[in-house]
């Protein structure tokens, strides 16, 4: 019996090491989200061309505050890493609809807080100042923007108007969601 648990621990300590990582598979069949995430990973473009700002409007919805004592946190998986975004108190929620024309592009920026889009129609570009990762988002598709600091831009490199509906968490009364940078861009 002590030798069949000499033999055990290690065995399971290296599943359980395996199944931890970041690029282990978690089932032998890919799940939707794990195919979505193949679709839109990360990835340096060095052919991709950055718009000039301008050709998007932002209308806010709502603005609201959570009553409830709310605490936020998102993994997010990008390019192999993973980064953990905890919100203790997100507070003020700012929710809005983002159209932007063909050839639109949006400042370099951040938010003050995480952001949930939904892309409604057409397709985003998002360009990550860190590594000038790029990621496309057809109609359909959500992600979430991690805010604090975390600078980006996003155009719209298609024929059609694209619309995304944004959640904005932890944005302070009477402050703009947006928070253009300083970034030059890739």
């Amino acid at each position: 019996m002590r030798a069949l648990r000499l033999v055990t621990i290690p065995v399971l300590a290296s599943v359980l090491v395996a199944a931890c990582q970041d690029d282990a598979p978690t089932s032998s069949a890919a799940s939707p989200s794990a195919r979505a995430a193949k679709r839109h990973s990360a990835a340096p473009d060095a052919a991709v061309v950055i718009p000039p700002p301008g050709g998007f409007t932002s209308q806010a919805l709502t603005r609201g505050r959570f009553l409830d004592e709310i605490d936020v946190k998102f993994r997010l998986k990008l390019d192999r890493a993973t980064t953990v975004v905890h919100v203790a108190d997100p507070s003020d929620v700012v929710m809005a609809r983002i159209t932007i024309q063909p050839g639109g592009a949006l400042p370099w920026h951040t938010h003050p807080g995480p952001a949930i889009a939904t892309v409604a129609s057409g397709e985003l570009t998002v360009v990550h100042a860190e590594g000038c990762l790029v990621q496309r988002y057809p109609t359909g598709t959500a992600f979430v923007d991690p805010g604090r600091g975390h600078v980006h831009t996003a155009f719209n490199a298609t024929a059609v108007e694209t619309v995304v509906y944004v959640t904005y968490l932890d944005v302070p009364s009477g402050q703009s969601p947006l928070v253009p940078t300083g970034h030059l861009g890739c």
